[in-house]
C-alpha cells in the first residue's frame, strides 16, 4: 500500500534492459489487442465512424470507443467482429446526477445489445465520475460508481477519475473506492483534460488496485514508445500485461501499431534517444490546473532530481 504521505521521485526514468525486455516481448499485432480506438469529439461525422470500425477489425483492437449518440450505429459496424463497443456516460465532465447517469447507462446498453444481436459481452461503459462530490465526499463516488455498474447489467465499466484534477492523496483514495466497487477498470483522464496519461498515475493506480482490476491509460497517446512506457509502469508483470488488466485509449491506432514495428527493430536507439523527465511528470503541466493544485505542483518541482531541467530551460 502506498502511504500517502510519501513523496516519491514520479516515474520518469525507465531501465533500458527492462525496456528492451518488454519492448521484444510485444509485436505490432499484440499491441493492437490492448488498443480501444477512440473519437470522442463533437463533430465525428458517419464516414470516421465507419472507419474507426474498419481499423478495429482489421488490427484485431479491443474496442471502439464513441460517445453514446453513436449506439444506433456503432453495434451494427461491429457485429460479428469479436470487437467491443466503448461508450463514454456524462463525458467529459462527469456532473450529471447518479439516477440520470444510470438510466443513460441503461439506455445505451439496451439499444446496443437489440442491434448487434449476440447478446451480453460486447459493451463496455466508460463513466466519468463526479469529481467535485468525490472531493466533498467519499461515499458519493462509491455510490456512483456502483449505481452505474447495475445499470451496466454485468457490462465491464471503467471508471475514469480525470486523475489531472486530484492531488496525489486523493488518487490514491479514489482508486481505493475503484477496487472496492464492482467496477472492472480504473481509467486515468478524459483525454480533454489539463494533461493525458503519465506513467506515474499508472504506476499508482497499479501498485492500489492489484492485479484483478484493470488500468486504462487515456490522453496523448500516438506512438509505440508512449504505449510501452506506460504499459511498464500500470502493466508491470506478465500477468497484467493482456487487454482484460490494461488497456490504452487512443485515436492514433495506425501510427502505434506502425511505430511499434519501427520501435522492435530500432529498440535501443529509441531508448538511448530518451525523454525529457519533465515532458512525462504530472507536475509539470501547471497552466491549466486551479489555483491549489497549480501552487503543489511547482512546490513538487521545486523539490524534485530533476528540476535542473526546468532551471536551465532544456525543453
Amino acid at each position: 500500500m502506498i502511504s500517502t504521505k510519501e513523496k516519491r521521485t514520479p516515474l520518469v526514468e525507465f531501465p533500458k534492459d527492462d525496456m528492451l525486455k518488454l519492448i521484444k516481448s510485444f509485436s505490432p499485432e499484440r499491441l493492437a489487442t490492448f488498443l480501444d480506438v477512440t473519437d470522442l469529439k463533437a463533430d465525428t461525422l458517419g464516414p470516421k465512424l465507419d472507419k474507426m470500425a474498419n481499423w478495429a477489425t482489421s488490427l484485431k483492437c479491443a474496442s471502439v470507443c464513441v460517445n453514446p449518440v453513436e449506439v444506433d450505429r456503432l453495434p451494427l459496424l461491429l457485429k460479428g467482429t469479436g470487437v467491443m463497443e466503448t461508450y463514454v456516460m456524462d463525458f467529459p465532465l462527469g456532473k450529471v446526477d447518479i439516477d440520470l447517469k444510470a438510466r443513460m447507462t441503461e439506455d445505451t446498453v439496451f439499444k446496443s445489445r437489440k442491434l448487434r444481436g449476440e447478446g451480453k459481452g460486447h459493451i463496455d461503459i466508460d463513466i466519468v465520475i463526479n469529481v467535485g462530490r468525490f472531493k466533498a465526499d467519499h461515499k458519493y463516488a462509491l455510490e456512483e460508481i456502483n449505481a452505474m455498474c447495475e445499470a451496466a447489467e454485468g457490462e465491464i465499466v471503467k471508471v475514469i477519475v480525470r486523475s489531472s484534477e486530484l492531488t496525489e492523496e486523493e488518487l490514491v483514495i479514489v482508486t481505493e473506492i475503484v477496487k472496492e466497487s464492482k467496477a472492472k477498470f480504473i481509467k486515468n483522464s478524459t483525454g480533454m483534460d489539463a494533461y493525458g496519461a503519465m506513467p506515474e498515475h499508472m504506476r499508482v493506480m497499479r501498485e492500489i488496485i492489484g492485479n484483478k482490476k484493470g488500468v486504462k491509460a487515456a490522453g496523448g497517446i500516438s506512438d509505440a514508445m508512449t504505449a510501452m512506457r506506460l504499459i511498464y509502469a500500470g502493466a508491470p508483470t506478465e500477468d497484467t500485461q493482456n487487454p482484460e488488466l490494461f488497456r490504452i485509449g487512443t485515436s492514433a491506432p495506425l501510427n502505434i501499431v506502425s511505430s511499434m514495428g519501427w520501435l522492435q527493430h530500432n529498440s535501443a536507439d529509441w531508448l538511448d534517444a530518451g525523454i525529457i523527465p519533465c515532458k512525462i511528470c504530472p507536475f509539470h503541466y501547471t497552466s491549466k490546473l486551479r489555483p491549489e493544485l497549480r501552487v503543489h505542483s511547482q512546490n513538487r518541482c521545486k523539490e524534485c532530481i530533476h528540476n535542473h531541467y526546468r532551471r536551465n530551460k532544456d525543453f
